[in-house]
């Protein structure tokens, strides 16, 4: 494959990143409106969110493992369909549960293209400059984030919240086009593999029960579904090991130790980091506190994707060139530091402080993001790239989902309460010191990887 056509490729890419963030972020702001002229609850509303997150979150690995089997390809292409088709039938929903079910196998047909994304990304280009094309990758990621809720909330003002789903369609479209056009065509990458439908019943059964479990968190059914869901895990890596056709095989990356202690780095990254937006939202809204509108406190919160999507190309070419683990480690630091600074954040801080601090975590994300990523794929042999792609998605979703619990249960132990802001500030405090000592194990766990397997 020739520049120009590995150029075409991450074009492609790049197009199915920005879609699997850009939807969620901007039909976040579209929410209200749906709900207004569906008449929706806000328990249906969440609905909304959460059938496409945990769709998604539970088929990544499952559909890498079927790619790496049968080809990227062709579940690339059909994801792009999917998703285009359903969110061609949610802008078109009559009522709620219609909607639902789109946003549901919206989050399927994202699982199919955004498992693989990654893993195209690393056979088609060489490891030289693996790490630049990953943190693209990872910029355009981020920039879906960040773009998200300003076109959400700019196509929802000016046509209504259905062009939002519409809006999608060009970027499908160019997707589609260059994957059927460049993408090689290995429609089997590993013939002597076999698919274990039982063994993956079990892991998304056990997904579904964490997953479930953390956002009931500390409720006496969630805390007894996530305990079901850490069962199941024991007992699905016990069978997985010994299947003749398993659908992780952790058997094969015993010692990786690269591989084991990156994907541990980035779970933990994002269930000391995730919760952030969240916090400082409420933070900068709280009317006893600094009172400013949900518009003026978007413009704040951009600051951190912003600079992810500045930084990831630089982080990533960097990782190419130098000691990966070494940068993502440092940008893991930087990122525990401005954690540390939200924890001894006073009420009367004046807002460029919080923004600073936003641009300090906003940089040491990126840092860690694109090296530890080129860490993880450079760590694995081709026919594994769909399960490692797989598995860092996963570790994102659980580690975002482990992040809203923590604070739901320590906002439920300080009695947190819109008419309190004290009893808010100590658990803002509380939450961000317990982040800032979990990203000190990240950072631990960052360095002690070792160097990148040949």
């Amino acid at each position: 494959m020739d520049k120009r056509d590995k150029r075409l490729v991450l074009v492609a890419v790049s197009c199915a990143s920005f879609l699997a963030t850009y939807t969620g972020s901007a039909i976040n702001v579209a929410l209200p409106a749906i709900g207004r002229e569906l008449g929706l609850s806000h328990v249906l509303l969440q609905y909304i969110v959460s059938a496409y997150v945990l769709m998604n979150a539970v088929l990544l690995v499952p559909f890498g493992r079927l790619a790496d089997i049968h080809g990227r390809r062709v579940f690339f292409n059909i994801g792009m369909v999917i998703f285009l088709t359903a969110h061609l039938v949610c802008a078109f929903a009559p009522n709620g549960w219609v909607l639902i079910t789109g946003r549901a196998a919206g989050g399927i047909a994202a699982a199919l293209f955004f498992s693989n994304t990654m893993a195209i990304l690393s056979s088609v280009f060489d490891n030289a400059e693996r790490g630049k094309i990953l943190g693209i990758n990872a910029s355009v990621t981020y920039l879906g984030l960040t773009v998200g809720p300003f076109l959400g909330g700019l196509l929802t003002s000016w046509w209504g919240w259905r062009s939002v789903f519409l809006s999608v369609t060009p970027l499908v479209v160019i997707a589609f086009t260059l994957s059927w056009w460049k993408l090689p065509r290995d429609s089997r990458r590993n013939s002597a593999a076999v698919f274990n439908p039982s063994g993956t019943a079990h892991y998304i059964a056990m997904i579904i029960l964490v997953i479930i479990g953390l956002s009931a968190v500390p409720g006496l059914r969630g805390t007894l579904a996530v305990g079901a869901g850490i069962a199941l895990a024991v007992l699905f890596f016990r069978r997985d090991s010994l299947s003749a056709s398993p659908l992780i095989n952790a058997g094969r990356f015993k010692g990786n130790r690269a591989f084991v202690f990156s994907n541990l780095a980035n779970f933990i990254q994002y269930l000391s980091a995730f919760a952030t937006m969240f916090l400082l939202s409420l933070f900068l809204q709280n009317e006893q506190i600094k009172n400013l509108t949900p518009h003026a406190a978007g413009i704040i919160l951009l600051m951190q994707p912003l600079m992810q999507a500045l930084f990831s190309p630089l982080a990533g070419s960097l990782s190419d060139r130098f000691e990966a683990r070494w940068i993502a480690s440092g940008g893991m630091a930087v990122t525990a530091a401005a954690l540390l600074m939200f924890s001894f954040l006073p009420a009367s801080a004046p807002v460029y402080i919080i923004v600073l601090i936003l641009v300090c975590q906003g940089i040491g994300f990126a840092f860690f993001t694109s090296p530890n990523n080129n860490m993880i794929m450079g760590s694995v042999s081709p026919d594994a790239y769909g399960i490692a792609s797989g598995l860092i998605a996963t570790g994102r979703a659980l580690g975002m989902s482990m992040s809203l619990a923590t604070t739901a249960v320590v906002f439920n132990l300080f009695g947190s309460q819109r008419d309190r802001p004290d009893a808010f500030l100590n658990s803002f405090h509380a939450l961000f010191m317990i982040f800032f000592l979990l990203s000190l194990i990240g950072v631990a766990s960052s360095a002690a990887r070792g160097k990148r397997n040949p």
